[in-house]
């Protein structure tokens, strides 16, 4: 019986370390909200390009006692666009939208995007494109760029807040 549980060990043991990809551990990380402004317009049919500021993936990793150069793979779970104000707003005029992360350099990737968004809606849910974020989670700060296009003006300005979970293999 001994045998029989240590060359089972044996093959476990050499199992896990010929699989590059099998992963020790696989989380959600729940990054701090970040805002943009979407000013109002008189014109139906307008697009906004507006970045948050600078997101410290390293504060978030320390939170959760995670070291950023263990990070396998990085990869959006959920990606929100949450309206903050006005209270009783809505977005109703917002045609389509992505959200892209950009690096401190510069360097960018789109991540996520929606089309033919529903009236009514106090927040919309955009689809990941299966980006590796590893890079941006590693490197440093990065921003999120969001660009969305209406199709009916906007009465007054709204906040709207970029809400994301990461999912973290490491």
């Amino acid at each position: 019986m001994k045998l029989k549980i240590t060359v089972l060990a044996v093959a476990l043991v050499a199992f896990i370390s010929s699989c590059d990809d099998f992963s020790l551990l696989n989380y959600d990380l729940n990054f701090a909200s970040a805002a943009v402004k979407i000013g109002s317009t008189e014109v139906g049919d307008t697009t906004y390009v507006e970045e948050t500021e600078f997101l410290d993936p390293k504060g978030e990793m320390d939170k959760v006692g995670v070291d950023a150069s263990a990070i396998k793979e990085a990869t959006i779970k959920t990606i929100k666009l949450v309206l903050k104000s006005p209270e009783t707003g809505n977005f109703d005029w917002a045609k389509s939208a992505s959200v892209t992360v950009m690096d401190a350099s510069g360097t960018s990737e789109e991540i996520a995007s929606v089309d033919n968004v529903a009236d009514g809606l106090t927040e919309i849910e955009l689809t990941g494109l299966g980006v590796d974020l590893t890079p941006y989670l590693q490197g440093g700060e990065f921003k999120f760029k969001v660009t969305a296009t209406t199709d009916a003006p906007i009465a007054v300005d709204h906040e709207v807040i970029v809400e994301t979970t990461f999912n973290v293999s490491l």
